[in-house]
């Protein structure tokens, strides 16, 4: 998805809202943002040429036989980096920093599970953008909480900032 119709946003910035599976780059003075939990998001920019992107990964890697998408960490990544060239950037000018990959299985349970989401997208993430020489500028991963990412493209900043999470467990004892 290459410059997607934005909404207006406050005080009067277009801003996006990056689903699940999807990928926006762009060369516009544009906010993306995104909620993540187990998911993770890789945004990449370049400061020089004002071109920036995110993806948002659902799932790690994508089952053998099953049609490819960008939900996929193994797939959006080196998407997400095809993108950015394709619009101007030089890969040696790219910020990378990635986020989010928090535990699905919270922070009370002992449990190991297979099903470790969170952890598994981290992982993949990390190694393809090892495969495409990407240094990784800065990261917030892993942990128990989601995060809510606004990536501003036309200074590079992001802000983060953790979910809130209802203590069920605390209602319960209380109720």
């Amino acid at each position: 998805m290459l410059d997607a119709k934005p909404v207006v946003g406050t005080m009067g910035r277009d801003s996006y809202h990056l689903y699940p599976g999807e990928i926006l780059v762009s060369k516009k003075n544009l906010i993306i943002n995104t909620v993540l939990g187990s998911c993770v998001a890789v945004c990449f920019w370049d400061e020089k040429r004002k071109i920036g992107g995110m993806n948002h990964i659902m799932l790690p890697i994508s089952p053998e036989g099953e049609f490819v998408t960008s939900r996929y960490g193994n797939v959006a990544t080196f998407l997400l980096y095809e993108m950015i060239i394709k619009a101007g950037s030089n890969k040696h000018m790219i910020q990378t920093r990635i986020f989010g990959g928090a535990s699905s299985l919270g922070k009370n349970n002992t449990e190991k599970s297979v099903l470790e989401v969170g952890m598994k997208n981290i992982e993949v993430t990390e190694r393809v953008l090892k495969k495409l020489n990407l240094k990784i500028d800065s990261k917030d991963v892993g942990g128990h909480i989601g995060r809510k990412i606004s990536f501003d493209l036309w200074t590079g900043k992001i802000k983060m900032s953790y979910l809130r999470r209802f203590d069920f467990d605390g209602e319960l004892l209380n109720g």
